[in-house]
Protein backbone atom coordinates (compact mmCIF):
# COMPACT_ATOMS: atom_id res chain seq x y z
CA UNK A 1 0.00 0.00 0.00
CA UNK A 2 1.60 3.23 -1.09
CA UNK A 3 4.66 1.34 -1.26
CA UNK A 4 6.47 2.80 -4.71
CA UNK A 5 5.82 6.94 -3.66
CA UNK A 6 8.90 8.78 -5.21
CA UNK A 7 8.53 12.65 -5.12
CA UNK A 8 10.65 15.59 -6.98
CA UNK A 9 10.83 19.02 -6.68
CA UNK A 10 11.91 21.50 -9.72
CA UNK A 11 14.13 23.70 -9.47
CA UNK A 12 11.55 26.47 -9.79
CA UNK A 13 9.83 24.60 -6.81
CA UNK A 14 7.39 22.61 -8.54
CA UNK A 15 6.54 19.43 -7.17
CA UNK A 16 6.23 15.87 -8.61
CA UNK A 17 5.12 12.80 -6.72
CA UNK A 18 3.74 9.75 -7.96
CA UNK A 19 2.40 5.98 -6.53
CA UNK A 20 3.54 3.50 -8.85
CA UNK A 21 0.54 0.43 -8.68
CA UNK A 22 2.00 -2.13 -11.27
CA UNK A 23 -1.24 -4.02 -11.38
CA UNK A 24 -3.30 -0.74 -11.91
CA UNK A 25 -5.50 -0.40 -15.25
CA UNK A 26 -5.68 3.16 -14.57
CA UNK A 27 -4.23 6.44 -13.87
CA UNK A 28 -5.21 9.15 -11.70
CA UNK A 29 -3.28 12.59 -12.59
CA UNK A 30 -3.90 15.85 -10.23
CA UNK A 31 -2.79 19.50 -10.05
CA UNK A 32 -2.79 21.39 -6.81
CA UNK A 33 -2.70 24.88 -6.09
CA UNK A 34 -2.36 26.26 -2.85
CA UNK A 35 -4.91 28.99 -3.61
CA UNK A 36 -8.14 28.74 -2.23
CA UNK A 37 -11.00 30.41 0.39
CA UNK A 38 -8.47 31.65 3.07
CA UNK A 39 -6.29 33.05 0.40
CA UNK A 40 -8.70 35.84 -0.46
CA UNK A 41 -9.58 38.97 0.82
CA UNK A 42 -13.45 40.38 0.84
CA UNK A 43 -13.32 42.15 -2.48
CA UNK A 44 -11.91 38.95 -3.81
CA UNK A 45 -14.55 36.43 -2.30
CA UNK A 46 -15.31 33.37 -4.37
CA UNK A 47 -12.48 34.34 -6.96
CA UNK A 48 -10.56 30.38 -6.26
CA UNK A 49 -13.61 28.67 -6.69
CA UNK A 50 -15.11 31.34 -9.92
CA UNK A 51 -11.22 30.74 -11.77
CA UNK A 52 -11.47 26.79 -11.18
CA UNK A 53 -14.55 27.08 -13.07
CA UNK A 54 -13.25 29.16 -15.52
CA UNK A 55 -10.51 26.54 -16.29
CA UNK A 56 -13.08 24.24 -18.20
CA UNK A 57 -13.65 27.11 -20.74
CA UNK A 58 -11.34 26.30 -23.23
CA UNK A 59 -7.68 27.18 -23.93
CA UNK A 60 -5.76 28.63 -27.25
CA UNK A 61 -5.69 24.57 -28.97
CA UNK A 62 -8.60 22.96 -27.13
CA UNK A 63 -12.48 24.24 -26.48
CA UNK A 64 -14.24 23.51 -23.73
CA UNK A 65 -15.99 20.68 -25.65
CA UNK A 66 -12.43 19.35 -26.78
CA UNK A 67 -10.98 19.06 -22.92
CA UNK A 68 -13.89 17.35 -21.90
CA UNK A 69 -13.71 15.17 -25.02
CA UNK A 70 -9.89 14.60 -24.59
CA UNK A 71 -10.55 12.97 -21.63
CA UNK A 72 -14.22 11.45 -21.88
CA UNK A 73 -13.40 10.29 -24.75
CA UNK A 74 -11.01 7.52 -23.63
CA UNK A 75 -13.99 6.33 -21.06
CA UNK A 76 -12.08 8.41 -18.77
CA UNK A 77 -13.39 11.50 -15.99
CA UNK A 78 -12.31 15.02 -15.47
CA UNK A 79 -13.19 17.28 -12.45
CA UNK A 80 -12.27 20.01 -9.84
CA UNK A 81 -12.55 20.91 -6.43
CA UNK A 82 -11.91 24.29 -4.21
CA UNK A 83 -11.22 24.02 -0.57
CA UNK A 84 -10.32 26.73 1.80
CA UNK A 85 -6.41 26.33 1.85
CA UNK A 86 -6.28 24.59 -2.26
CA UNK A 87 -7.30 24.08 -5.79
CA UNK A 88 -7.51 20.54 -7.31
CA UNK A 89 -8.04 19.61 -10.95
CA UNK A 90 -7.37 16.18 -11.55
CA UNK A 91 -8.40 13.20 -14.29
CA UNK A 92 -8.65 9.74 -14.50
CA UNK A 93 -8.15 7.54 -17.54
CA UNK A 94 -7.03 3.99 -18.71
CA UNK A 95 -2.70 3.99 -17.69
CA UNK A 96 -2.25 4.02 -21.31
CA UNK A 97 -3.14 7.68 -22.23
CA UNK A 98 -1.37 9.15 -18.47
CA UNK A 99 0.47 11.45 -21.10
CA UNK A 100 -2.98 12.66 -22.98
CA UNK A 101 -4.72 13.21 -20.02
CA UNK A 102 -2.09 15.39 -18.30
CA UNK A 103 -1.12 17.33 -21.25
CA UNK A 104 -5.47 18.19 -20.95
CA UNK A 105 -4.63 19.09 -17.55
CA UNK A 106 -1.26 21.07 -17.79
CA UNK A 107 -3.28 22.96 -21.27
CA UNK A 108 -5.85 24.27 -18.62
CA UNK A 109 -3.49 24.83 -15.84
CA UNK A 110 -1.12 26.89 -18.28
CA UNK A 111 -3.37 28.69 -20.89
CA UNK A 112 -6.47 28.96 -19.77
CA UNK A 113 -8.45 31.72 -22.03
CA UNK A 114 -10.92 33.53 -20.04
CA UNK A 115 -13.32 35.26 -22.50
CA UNK A 116 -15.36 38.27 -21.69
CA UNK A 117 -18.45 36.42 -22.86
CA UNK A 118 -17.25 32.92 -20.86
CA UNK A 119 -16.68 35.19 -17.99
CA UNK A 120 -20.25 36.91 -17.94
CA UNK A 121 -22.05 33.48 -18.69
CA UNK A 122 -20.02 31.43 -15.59
CA UNK A 123 -20.71 34.34 -13.34
CA UNK A 124 -24.38 33.96 -14.04
CA UNK A 125 -23.70 29.97 -13.58
CA UNK A 126 -21.60 30.69 -10.41
CA UNK A 127 -24.44 33.15 -9.21
CA UNK A 128 -27.28 29.97 -9.50
CA UNK A 129 -24.82 27.60 -7.93
CA UNK A 130 -25.29 30.18 -4.45
CA UNK A 131 -28.97 30.39 -4.71
CA UNK A 132 -29.29 26.35 -5.05
CA UNK A 133 -27.16 25.88 -2.25
CA UNK A 134 -28.95 28.63 -0.39
CA UNK A 135 -32.09 26.60 -0.71
CA UNK A 136 -30.65 23.69 1.14
CA UNK A 137 -30.35 23.91 5.23
CA UNK A 138 -27.92 21.55 5.69
CA UNK A 139 -25.77 23.08 3.28
CA UNK A 140 -26.73 26.94 5.28
CA UNK A 141 -26.41 25.39 8.74
CA UNK A 142 -22.75 24.23 7.82
CA UNK A 143 -22.10 27.43 6.41
CA UNK A 144 -23.14 29.66 8.80
CA UNK A 145 -21.47 27.92 11.73
CA UNK A 146 -18.11 28.61 9.71
CA UNK A 147 -19.41 32.70 9.05
CA UNK A 148 -19.57 33.10 13.02
CA UNK A 149 -17.01 30.77 14.03
CA UNK A 150 -14.34 32.57 11.75
CA UNK A 151 -16.06 35.77 11.91
CA UNK A 152 -14.54 38.81 9.74
CA UNK A 153 -11.94 35.93 8.38
CA UNK A 154 -11.61 34.48 5.34
CA UNK A 155 -12.37 31.09 6.81
CA UNK A 156 -15.63 31.63 7.77
CA UNK A 157 -16.54 33.21 4.14
CA UNK A 158 -17.95 30.71 2.07
CA UNK A 159 -16.07 28.96 -1.30
CA UNK A 160 -18.36 30.01 -3.82
CA UNK A 161 -18.28 33.81 -2.97
CA UNK A 162 -21.15 36.40 -2.38
CA UNK A 163 -23.17 37.93 -5.11
CA UNK A 164 -21.83 41.33 -4.43
CA UNK A 165 -17.98 40.51 -4.61
CA UNK A 166 -18.87 38.53 -7.62
CA UNK A 167 -20.65 40.89 -9.28
CA UNK A 168 -18.09 43.50 -8.85
CA UNK A 169 -14.89 41.13 -10.44
CA UNK A 170 -13.93 41.12 -13.76
CA UNK A 171 -12.29 39.05 -16.22
CA UNK A 172 -8.80 41.09 -15.30
CA UNK A 173 -9.19 40.32 -11.48
CA UNK A 174 -8.90 36.83 -12.25
CA UNK A 175 -6.07 36.62 -14.89
CA UNK A 176 -4.33 38.83 -11.94
CA UNK A 177 -5.13 36.20 -9.34
CA UNK A 178 -4.16 33.40 -11.58
CA UNK A 179 -0.66 35.17 -12.37
CA UNK A 180 -0.52 35.29 -8.08
CA UNK A 181 -1.69 32.00 -7.10
CA UNK A 182 -0.86 29.18 -10.18
CA UNK A 183 3.03 29.51 -9.64
CA UNK A 184 5.71 26.73 -9.36
CA UNK A 185 6.37 26.55 -5.70
CA UNK A 186 2.59 26.55 -5.16
CA UNK A 187 1.77 24.03 -7.36
CA UNK A 188 2.27 20.10 -6.88
CA UNK A 189 1.75 17.58 -10.14
CA UNK A 190 0.47 13.84 -8.46
CA UNK A 191 0.27 10.53 -10.35
CA UNK A 192 -0.98 7.75 -8.94
CA UNK A 193 -1.59 4.69 -11.13
CA UNK A 194 0.46 1.86 -13.53
CA UNK A 195 2.97 4.90 -14.30
CA UNK A 196 7.05 5.29 -14.53
CA UNK A 197 8.43 8.74 -12.14
CA UNK A 198 10.69 9.82 -14.43
CA UNK A 199 8.34 9.94 -17.15
CA UNK A 200 6.40 11.79 -14.95
CA UNK A 201 8.80 14.14 -14.36
CA UNK A 202 9.49 14.64 -17.74
CA UNK A 203 6.14 15.69 -18.50
CA UNK A 204 5.51 18.33 -15.70
CA UNK A 205 9.32 19.09 -16.64
CA UNK A 206 8.42 20.15 -20.07
CA UNK A 207 5.41 21.57 -19.19
CA UNK A 208 6.41 24.28 -16.45
CA UNK A 209 10.03 23.63 -16.09
CA UNK A 210 10.91 26.94 -17.67
CA UNK A 211 8.20 28.87 -15.64
CA UNK A 212 10.16 31.26 -12.85
CA UNK A 213 9.81 30.50 -8.66
CA UNK A 214 7.42 33.16 -7.13
CA UNK A 215 6.52 34.24 -3.54
CA UNK A 216 3.18 31.37 -2.61
CA UNK A 217 -0.04 33.61 -1.62
CA UNK A 218 0.01 35.15 1.80
CA UNK A 219 -2.81 33.77 4.72
CA UNK A 220 -4.42 36.03 7.52
CA UNK A 221 -3.74 33.56 10.72
CA UNK A 222 -6.73 32.44 13.06
CA UNK A 223 -5.37 33.94 16.03
CA UNK A 224 -6.91 34.89 19.80
CA UNK A 225 -8.45 38.27 17.47
CA UNK A 226 -10.43 36.17 15.54
CA UNK A 227 -13.97 36.90 17.35
CA UNK A 228 -16.19 33.74 17.62
CA UNK A 229 -20.04 33.96 17.95
CA UNK A 230 -22.29 31.91 20.56
CA UNK A 231 -25.28 31.17 18.50
CA UNK A 232 -26.60 32.03 14.91
CA UNK A 233 -30.43 30.74 14.23
CA UNK A 234 -31.43 31.34 10.49
CA UNK A 235 -35.54 30.87 9.70
CA UNK A 236 -36.75 29.39 6.42
CA UNK A 237 -39.69 27.75 5.40
CA UNK A 238 -38.60 24.65 6.16
CA UNK A 239 -39.67 21.32 7.93
CA UNK A 240 -37.10 20.14 10.02
CA UNK A 241 -34.90 21.77 12.54
CA UNK A 242 -31.14 21.95 11.25
CA UNK A 243 -28.36 21.67 14.15
CA UNK A 244 -24.94 21.80 13.66
CA UNK A 245 -22.90 22.38 17.28
CA UNK A 246 -19.19 23.39 16.63
CA UNK A 247 -15.76 23.86 18.52
CA UNK A 248 -12.94 25.80 17.20
CA UNK A 249 -9.78 23.61 17.89
CA UNK A 250 -6.33 22.67 16.56
CA UNK A 251 -4.49 22.53 13.62
CA UNK A 252 -3.48 19.92 11.41
CA UNK A 253 0.01 19.93 12.97
CA UNK A 254 -0.92 18.68 16.47
CA UNK A 255 0.09 15.45 17.60
CA UNK A 256 -3.36 15.34 19.34
CA UNK A 257 -4.60 14.62 15.70
CA UNK A 258 -4.66 11.14 16.41
CA UNK A 259 -6.59 11.02 19.65
CA UNK A 260 -9.07 13.24 17.81
CA UNK A 261 -9.65 10.51 15.10
CA UNK A 262 -10.60 7.88 17.66
CA UNK A 263 -12.61 10.52 19.50
CA UNK A 264 -14.45 11.21 16.25
CA UNK A 265 -14.96 7.71 15.13
CA UNK A 266 -16.19 6.81 18.35
CA UNK A 267 -18.65 9.79 19.29
CA UNK A 268 -20.69 9.83 15.44
CA UNK A 269 -18.42 9.18 12.63
CA UNK A 270 -20.74 5.98 11.82
CA UNK A 271 -23.91 3.71 12.37
CA UNK A 272 -21.27 1.84 15.53
CA UNK A 273 -21.36 5.45 16.97
CA UNK A 274 -22.69 6.89 20.70
CA UNK A 275 -24.50 9.29 18.60
CA UNK A 276 -25.97 7.47 16.16
CA UNK A 277 -26.91 4.33 18.53
CA UNK A 278 -28.20 6.79 21.22
CA UNK A 279 -29.86 9.73 19.15
CA UNK A 280 -31.42 7.72 16.29
CA UNK A 281 -31.34 4.52 17.60
CA UNK A 282 -32.56 3.89 20.94
CA UNK A 283 -34.50 6.71 20.76
CA UNK A 284 -35.56 7.80 17.33
CA UNK A 285 -34.73 11.59 17.63
CA UNK A 286 -33.58 11.75 14.15
CA UNK A 287 -32.46 10.15 10.55
CA UNK A 288 -29.21 11.36 10.64
CA UNK A 289 -26.73 12.84 13.30
CA UNK A 290 -22.77 12.58 13.03
CA UNK A 291 -20.09 14.19 13.91
CA UNK A 292 -16.83 15.59 11.75
CA UNK A 293 -13.71 17.73 11.92
CA UNK A 294 -11.68 19.84 9.74
CA UNK A 295 -8.10 20.60 10.37
CA UNK A 296 -6.42 23.65 8.51
CA UNK A 297 -3.19 25.01 9.18
CA UNK A 298 -2.89 26.18 12.79
CA UNK A 299 -6.81 25.62 13.32
CA UNK A 300 -9.74 23.54 12.91
CA UNK A 301 -13.16 22.74 13.46
CA UNK A 302 -15.28 19.73 15.28
CA UNK A 303 -18.71 19.23 14.28
CA UNK A 304 -21.74 17.02 15.28
CA UNK A 305 -24.94 17.63 13.05
CA UNK A 306 -27.84 16.50 12.40
CA UNK A 307 -31.68 16.95 11.48
CA UNK A 308 -34.30 16.89 14.20
CA UNK A 309 -38.72 17.17 13.86
CA UNK A 310 -39.30 20.69 15.26
CA UNK A 311 -40.92 19.40 18.67
CA UNK A 312 -38.02 17.17 19.40
CA UNK A 313 -34.82 19.29 18.35
CA UNK A 314 -34.25 20.08 21.98
CA UNK A 315 -34.55 16.70 23.46
CA UNK A 316 -32.14 15.48 20.49
CA UNK A 317 -29.60 18.46 21.54
CA UNK A 318 -29.62 17.38 25.22
CA UNK A 319 -28.76 14.06 24.31
CA UNK A 320 -26.24 15.15 22.13
CA UNK A 321 -24.43 17.14 24.72
CA UNK A 322 -25.11 14.15 27.45
CA UNK A 323 -23.37 12.11 24.90
CA UNK A 324 -20.60 14.54 25.33
CA UNK A 325 -20.60 14.58 28.77
CA UNK A 326 -20.04 10.98 29.01
CA UNK A 327 -17.24 11.22 27.03
CA UNK A 328 -15.28 13.37 29.36
CA UNK A 329 -16.62 11.75 32.67
CA UNK A 330 -14.56 8.60 31.98
CA UNK A 331 -11.78 7.06 29.95
CA UNK A 332 -13.70 4.33 26.85
CA UNK A 333 -13.60 1.11 27.67
CA UNK A 334 -10.86 -1.63 26.33
CA UNK A 335 -13.64 -2.74 24.02
CA UNK A 336 -15.32 -0.35 22.62
CA UNK A 337 -11.49 1.39 22.09
CA UNK A 338 -10.06 -1.42 19.91
CA UNK A 339 -13.51 -1.35 17.98
CA UNK A 340 -13.34 2.13 17.12
CA UNK A 341 -9.44 2.01 16.11
CA UNK A 342 -9.80 -1.42 13.91
CA UNK A 343 -12.88 1.10 12.05
CA UNK A 344 -10.52 3.36 11.46
CA UNK A 345 -8.10 1.63 10.38
CA UNK A 346 -9.85 -0.51 8.35
CA UNK A 347 -11.34 2.48 6.53
CA UNK A 348 -7.95 4.05 6.19
CA UNK A 349 -6.85 1.29 4.08
CA UNK A 350 -9.84 0.57 1.98
CA UNK A 351 -9.55 4.15 1.08
CA UNK A 352 -6.49 4.04 -0.49
CA UNK A 353 -6.91 0.95 -2.45
CA UNK A 354 -7.55 2.95 -5.38
CA UNK A 355 -5.27 5.31 -7.60
CA UNK A 356 -8.23 8.05 -7.41
CA UNK A 357 -7.67 7.81 -3.77
CA UNK A 358 -3.88 7.12 -4.23
CA UNK A 359 -3.71 10.60 -5.91
CA UNK A 360 -5.75 12.47 -3.55
CA UNK A 361 -4.06 11.04 -0.33
CA UNK A 362 -0.83 11.67 -2.05
CA UNK A 363 -1.33 15.57 -3.45
CA UNK A 364 -3.26 15.87 0.46
CA UNK A 365 0.24 14.87 2.17
CA UNK A 366 2.26 17.31 -0.12
CA UNK A 367 -0.21 20.21 0.26
CA UNK A 368 -0.95 20.27 3.66
CA UNK A 369 2.18 18.44 5.09
CA UNK A 370 4.98 18.90 2.34
CA UNK A 371 5.94 15.60 2.82
CA UNK A 372 5.06 11.82 1.69
CA UNK A 373 3.22 10.07 5.24
CA UNK A 374 3.34 6.17 4.53
CA UNK A 375 0.10 4.91 5.56
CA UNK A 376 1.91 2.96 7.93
CA UNK A 377 3.06 5.73 10.15
CA UNK A 378 -0.59 6.73 10.32
CA UNK A 379 -1.54 3.48 11.21
CA UNK A 380 1.07 2.70 14.31
CA UNK A 381 -0.17 6.43 15.61
CA UNK A 382 -3.93 5.32 15.70
CA UNK A 383 -2.55 1.98 17.11
CA UNK A 384 -0.80 4.35 20.05
CA UNK A 385 -4.06 6.17 21.22
CA UNK A 386 -4.66 5.41 24.74
CA UNK A 387 -8.35 5.78 26.06
CA UNK A 388 -6.65 8.48 28.17
CA UNK A 389 -5.41 10.15 25.59
CA UNK A 390 -9.10 10.32 23.92
CA UNK A 391 -10.46 11.74 27.01
CA UNK A 392 -7.98 14.41 26.80
CA UNK A 393 -8.32 15.49 23.67
CA UNK A 394 -12.19 15.70 24.60
CA UNK A 395 -11.79 17.89 27.53
CA UNK A 396 -9.60 19.89 24.63
CA UNK A 397 -12.55 20.20 22.09
CA UNK A 398 -15.79 20.34 23.98
CA UNK A 399 -14.57 23.43 25.71
CA UNK A 400 -17.97 25.84 26.36
CA UNK A 401 -16.23 29.09 25.78
CA UNK A 402 -14.66 27.64 22.00
CA UNK A 403 -18.68 25.98 21.15
CA UNK A 404 -21.23 27.43 18.37
CA UNK A 405 -24.45 26.32 17.78
CA UNK A 406 -26.07 26.99 13.69
CA UNK A 407 -29.58 26.56 13.66
CA UNK A 408 -31.59 26.64 10.24
CA UNK A 409 -35.47 26.58 11.89
CA UNK A 410 -38.83 26.68 10.38
CA UNK A 411 -39.95 29.97 10.60
CA UNK A 412 -42.38 30.35 13.09
CA UNK A 413 -40.75 27.63 15.02
CA UNK A 414 -41.23 29.81 18.72
CA UNK A 415 -38.10 28.55 20.12
CA UNK A 416 -35.79 31.67 21.66
CA UNK A 417 -32.12 31.63 21.27
CA UNK A 418 -31.33 31.30 25.11
CA UNK A 419 -33.59 27.80 24.87
CA UNK A 420 -31.77 26.68 22.37
CA UNK A 421 -28.25 27.20 24.11
CA UNK A 422 -29.49 26.16 27.43
CA UNK A 423 -29.78 22.10 25.77
CA UNK A 424 -25.99 22.40 25.42
CA UNK A 425 -24.55 21.98 28.86
CA UNK A 426 -21.43 20.77 28.68
CA UNK A 427 -21.10 20.18 32.80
Amino acid sequence: MLDHVDVTVLKNGATVVSSRMPDAESVSVGIWVGAGGRHETPRLAGVSHFLEHMLFKGTPTRSALAISQAIEGRGGYLNAYTQEESTCYYARLPHEYLEQAFDVLADMYLHAVIGEEDFNRERDVILEEIKMYQDLPQHVVQEKLQEVMFKDHPLGAPLSGDEAALRRMTRETLLRYMARAYTPPASIFVFAGRLDHAACVACVERAVGARRAAKVLPVKRVDGTVAQERLVCVRKEIAQVHAVVGFRIFGRHDDRRYALRVLNGLLGENMSSRLFQSVRERHGLCYSIQSSFQLFEETGLFTVSGGFDTQRARAALKLTAKEIRRVLASNVGAAELKRTKEYLLGAFRLGLEGAGSQMTYLGECMQNYGRFIHPEETIAAIQAVTAADVRHVAEDVFEPSRMTLSLVVPSAHPVSDEEWIACLDLG
